[in-house]
C-alpha cells in the first residue's frame, strides 16, 4: 500500500506529466481520476497575465493546492506566485487589474475548493524574516521588546523565537498550525490569549501598491476577527510588544502546550484546524461530542475520534466531502441543542 507522501507525488505527476514544475503551462487532460480522486477541469478565466514576466519569484500555472493545505485538499490555481519581496508584490497589486486574488499562508483553517480557485494566488512562504528585538524600559514594570516579523513566518517558529529572547507573550500561541499574517487576519488565540493582545503595527501592501503601516488604534481585534478601516491588500509584516520573563517558565509553559496539542488533536492525520467558533460560554467541540459525532464520515472526510472540532481527510476526501460533513454537523447541533454554530474554517475557490 502506498503511504501518503507517494499518493501526493503520484497525483501530482499526473497533474504535470512529469513531477517538474513548469511554468505556464496546462497540465493534463480532464476529467481524470488518481487513486480514486477525481480531478476536474477547472473553468480558467479568459484573463491573461502579460505582466507575469516582472515577477522575480516564481510563478507557477494550473498548480494543484492540495499540498499546500494542511488538509491537502484543493484544486488548481489559475496562476499561484511565489513572490520574492515586496516589489514583486506592488507587481501584482498594480497589474492584475480585475482578476481576483487570493492569498495563501500556511495552508491551515483553510478548506479550498475541487475546482480550485480562479485569478491570482500568492504565497508568503519567502517572507519570513524576523528581526532581533528592540529592547526598551518604561518608567515602570519589566524591560519590554519590540519584536518584528514577515508575515509568513510560522507561529510556532515565532514563539520558540521568542523564547531565545526570554520574551513572554505568544507562549500559548506556539500550537497554531499558520503563519503570522492568517493569525492577525483571524486574530488567532488559544488558552484565553491572541495575537491581538501583543500587536504593536502592521504592514500591508494595499490594493493599489502602496505600502501602509496600521498602529494598534487603527485596528479592532474581536473574536477570530481582525478589523482594519479600510481594504488591507496584503499583510507583508507586523510587530509585536513583548514583556520580558523568565526563560524557563517560557519554555515549560510552551512544553506543556505543545504536549497538550499532541495528545488532543490529530496532529498525525491531514486536517484544518478548528472548524467551528466556540459559542459563548461552551466549546464546539464539547457540543458535537456530546451528540455522539466522533467518527461520523461524509466520503473520506470524517469527525477525528480525538478532537469533536476537527475534520481529517482519511486519504481521498474532497472539499464536498468536507463541506456535507460541517453542514450535518451545523444541522444537527441546531436541531438537538440549538446552537447555531459557526464556522471558523475559510473557504475559498469553487
Amino acid at each position: 500500500m502506498l503511504n501518503e507522501a507517494w499518493k501526493r507525488r503520484l497525483i501530482h505527476i499526473a497533474h504535470s506529466g512529469t513531477g517538474k514544475k513548469f511554468h505556464l503551462k496546462t497540465r493534463m487532460e480532464y476529467p481524470k481520476t488518481v487513486l480514486g480522486q477525481k480531478i476536474h477541469q477547472s473553468k480558467t478565466m479568459s484573463h491573461s497575465f502579460p505582466w507575469l514576466h516582472k515577477i522575480k519569484g516564481s510563478v507557477l500555472k494550473k498548480e494543484i493546492l492540495a499540498p499546500y493545505t494542511s488538509i491537502q485538499i484543493g484544486g488548481p490555481a489559475d496562476v499561484l506566485i511565489f513572490p520574492e519581496d515586496v516589489r514583486d508584490l506592488q507587481t501584482i497589486l498594480r497589474n492584475k487589474g480585475p482578476q481576483p486574488l487570493f492569498i495563501l499562508g500556511e495552508g491551515t483553517n483553510l478548506l479550498i475548493g475541487d475546482r480550485g480557485i480562479r485569478g491570482v494566488v500568492v504565497s508568503l512562504e519567502r517572507f519570513r524574516n524576523i528581526k532581533r528585538p528592540l529592547f526598551f524600559r518604561k518608567e515602570t514594570g519589566r524591560r519590554r521588546a519590540v519584536m518584528t516579523a514577515e508575515a509568513g513566518v510560522k507561529m510556532s517558529y515565532l514563539a520558540k523565537h521568542a523564547t531565545r529572547y526570554s520574551l513572554t507573550g505568544v507562549e500559548h500561541l506556539v500550537g497554531i498550525p499558520g503563519s503570522l499574517g492568517g493569525a492577525v487576519i483571524m486574530n488567532a488565540g488559544a488558552e484565553g490569549a491572541d495575537i491581538g493582545q501583543v500587536i504593536r503595527s502592521v504592514t500591508c501592501v494595499t490594493l493599489d501598491g502602496e505600502v501602509q503601516t496600521f498602529n494598534r488604534g487603527d485596528l479592532s481585534f474581536e473574536y477570530r476577527k481582525t478589523i482594519f478601516p479600510n481594504d488591507t491588500g496584503i499583510i507583508i509584516a507586523a510587530e509585536l510588544e513583548l514583556e520580558e520573563g523568565n526563560r524557563q517558565e517560557i519554555q515549560n509553559a510552551i512544553d506543556r502546550h505543545l504536549a497538550r496539542r499532541s495528545q488532543t488533536q490529530p496532529l498525525t492525520i491531514p486536517n484544518a484546524g478548528s472548524i467551528f467558533k466556540n459559542p459563548d460560554g461552551d466549546k464546539a467541540g464539547r457540543l458535537i461530542e456530546s451528540l455522539g459525532l466522533k467518527g461520523f464520515s461524509v466520503g473520506d472526510a470524517g469527525i477525528s475520534i480525538k478532537h469533536a472540532n476537527f475534520i481529517v481527510n482519511k486519504g481521498g476526501a474532497t472539499a464536498a466531502d468536507v463541506t456535507r460533513l460541517i453542514e450535518h454537523v451545523q444541522k444537527e447541533v441546531k436541531e438537538k441543542t440549538g446552537v447555531a454554530l459557526q464556522t471558523e474554517i475559510v473557504t475559498a475557490g469553487e
